[in-house]
């Protein structure tokens, strides 16, 4: 492998460790919540993460990732050969972040830099990488990034922690990598994207409720908020303009907004602002049959993205229409929308058997931008279409 260089994302740089972090390195390393799930014991002071930066971090592509807001390392990141990687063209990807940035989308913004890095500037073929069983932040990271599960092995030798652990096995090869990357560029909500509607099912029973990160908190629709319902739709590209936020409203909730003050709710941060919006409704065709309730405009604040407000905020509104009695809920959606879509199938939601049956193309356009396992029995279309029509989108 070359040289460690400096690497820099949106909000990151990411560059060699030196002594001089071990304040920091400390301050992060110390909790119990980091070093145990990925294999190695807590830093017991400021002397001993000087020396383990010194003879563990100081290697070739071994990375501090630094906040560019602060300048301060955060975690690490790092490619390494070892058991899983022996050959010359190929890698571990490893990381570590601190407890007060998990769920900000931090290490998934660096670990996208690093794969860039390994295929790009190390001409590597793959990078494997792996995680203890139990240590979910660790596979979702995984799952986002495109690696593919491989195996499972009992009795890991954890030497470190003087235990052994089930291992779970996962990689992402250069030609995977290349082709993700490609479908990537396509936005969250893209309307380049070709639009069917879709529509998911799930029972109320297989719902648990996801707890919302540190730092935020629900609030109910009080009379007033329409305008920040359609700010946050706005940002989240629901809409294109205020008015036709005005129009949704009108169209959806004009003259049931008694309702939503039990209905509509919002995640708010420490300093109240209102990032994201969902709502526990039915069917404004039909009429409500107490039976079956709609999840209606969820939304996150495009500031907000990436900082896991979604599966929470869903599961919560879906454990309210529980208690208002509603025993399935059904989700409409759009291929246009294909990573809430991926949200939704991570929950449990499937397709509606008519609607996958008409709209057959629009989940095999979804099957081909997330490879979900719930969509394996739907074919993928061609990638290579896809990219086109991209293409041909932006000329």
């Amino acid at each position: 492998m070359t040289e460690v260089q400096i690497l820099e994302t949106e909000r990151l740089v990411l560059r060699p460790w030196k002594e001089s972090d071990a304040e920091e390195c400390y301050r992060y390393a110390q909790d119990p919540r980091v070093g145990p799930a990925a294999g190695w014991p807590v830093h017991t002071s400021v002397e001993n993460s000087r020396r383990i930066i010194r003879d563990v971090l100081s290697v070739p592509e071994t990375y501090a990732i630094v906040l560019k807001e602060t300048g301060l390392p955060i975690g690490s990141i790092g490619l390494h050969h070892n058991d899983l990687a022996e050959k010359d063209d190929e890698a571990e990807l490893g990381y570590w972040l601190g407890v007060p940035y998990w769920g900000r989308g931090i290490v998934p913004e660096a670990a996208c830099e690093m794969l860039r890095h390994a295929f790009e500037d190390l001409g590597l073929l793959r990078v494997w990488c792996g995680y203890y069983e139990g240590n979910e932040k660790s596979r979702r990271v995984q799952e986002k990034l495109g690696f593919r599960h491989q195996w499972i092995t009992e009795n890991v030798p954890v030497p470190q922690m003087q235990e052994t652990r089930k291992g779970h096995v996962s990689l992402l090869t250069r030609e995977q990598w290349t082709v993700r990357n490609s479908l990537m560029s396509f936005d969250n909500h893209d309307p380049r994207i070709p639009y069917y509607e879709l529509m998911l099912e799930q029972n109320l029973d297989d719902i648990s409720e996801i707890p919302l990160p540190t730092g935020y908190h629900y609030q109910n629709y009080t009379p007033g908020d329409k305008a920040i319902w359609i700010t946050i739709e706005k940002t989240a590209k629901e809409f294109n303009t205020f008015e036709e936020g005005e129009a949704a409203w009108e169209k959806y909730y004009a003259g049931h907004e008694n309702e939503l003050e039990d209905r509509m709710f919002f995640v708010a941060d420490d300093d109240g602002q209102m990032l994201a919006t969902a709502t526990a409704y039915y069917d404004i065709r039909t009429g409500d049959d107490g039976k079956t309730g709609w999840l209606h405009w969820v939304a996150v604040r495009r500031d907000a993205q990436g900082q896991g407000l979604s599966k929470p905020l869903i599961t919560h509104v879906l454990q309210y229409m529980k208690k208002l009695g509603y025993t399935r809920a059904v989700i409409p959606t759009q291929t246009t929308t294909w990573l809430a879509c991926k949200v939704y199938l991570d929950l449990g939601f499937r397709p509606i058997p008519k609607n996958a049956e008409r709209n057959k193309t629009g989940w095999r356009i979804v099957r081909t931008l997330t490879n979900h396992p719930a969509l394996s029995g739907f074919a993928p279309v061609l990638k290579a279409e896809l990219i086109e029509k991209q293409a041909d989108a932006v000329r």
